[in-house]
């Protein structure tokens, strides 16, 4: 991810792409949470995944529970 995570202008532009109101008093929680998240995930991607121990796929397929 190029440059560092900026969560006051990630909120800015989330709350405004959904149409929220974060008021004064809810900010400040909503910043400390978007940098809690920031930190666990760069937790996540800096952890070491042997290659192939680790399947990802993008798109979840419903398939019928069986008889």
């Amino acid at each position: 991810m190029p440059g560092e995570f900026d969560p006051e202008a990630f909120l800015d532009a989330n709350a405004a792409l959904l149409g929220l109101t974060i008021t004064n008093g809810q900010r400040p929680g909503v910043l400390q949470f978007l940098k809690l998240a920031a930190d666990m995930a760069a937790l996540v991607e800096a952890a070491p995944v042997p290659e192939g121990t680790l399947d990802l796929d993008g798109v979840f397929l419903a398939v019928a529970p069986k008889p």
